[in-house]
């Protein structure tokens, strides 16, 4: 039975990403990325779609354009940037499987082996980009039926971490698309943003040991 995780990923300011740069102002209608490998290097190759009715001017100087039609344009780019999250997540041996940007933020989904290789890419994700917040976790079915259960011990989270990650809950934080953003969730437990970013990293750390252990 296959024991690997399915994760969807959210992340902010990925500035050494075109795509997250370009999506701070032009709604993009569709993106795909994939990896090119030669002898020589290995790049990124990605393509988004953006309405004609966007204002692009000065946003689009990144890409070449390769398609274009009454109703939308088609853009190319390439470059060969580990420190970008469509390059480091492939890097760790997980294909990019779905991929999408909104003012600034990408959510992405890949599947990783296991517990130790989803450490390691978010640890290199949070090198480069300002929050790193996982939204969704699917595991390999192990059981029978299909289905596995899962035990959280809530006296692992301090109140502050356990709250945050409620909160954020409740709020649709972390549905998609986003029913709240982080300034929300923490007017509404009042505190910084910098605070509840904190506070829900760490608990989503400690969920993620609890609930991903072998």
């Amino acid at each position: 039975m296959a024991s690997g995780i399915h994760v969807q990923i959210e992340l902010s300011s990925a500035d050494n990403c075109p795509v997250s740069s370009i999506s701070e102002n032009c709604e993009i209608e569709s993106l795909t990325v994939n990896q090119h490998s030669t002898p020589e290097r290995t790049e990124v190759v990605g393509e988004l779609t953006v309405d004609h009715s966007e204002n692009t001017e000065g946003e689009l100087n990144m890409v070449d354009e390769v398609f274009s039609d009454d109703t939308k344009s088609v853009y190319r780019y390439t470059h060969g940037n580990d420190t970008c999250p469509c390059m480091c997540v492939p890097n760790h041996g997980c294909p990019v499987r779905d991929l999408r940007a909104n003012s600034g933020q990408l959510i992405l989904s890949f599947i990783t082996p296991d517990l130790e290789t989803l450490r390691s890419v978010v640890a290199d994700l949070r090198e480069s980009c300002e929050n790193v917040t996982i939204r969704q976790l699917t595991r390999s079915s192990v059981a029978d039926n299909g289905r596995s259960l899962l035990l959280v011990n809530r006296t692992e989270f301090t109140d502050r971490q356990y709250e945050a990650l409620e909160t954020a809950h409740e709020m649709g934080y972390f549905d998609s698309p986003k029913k709240s953003n982080s300034k929300e969730v923490a007017d509404k437990m009042g505190i910084s943003v910098a605070t509840f970013v904190e506070h829900l990293s760490v608990a989503q750390t400690k969920l993620l040991d609890q609930i991903l252990t072998d």
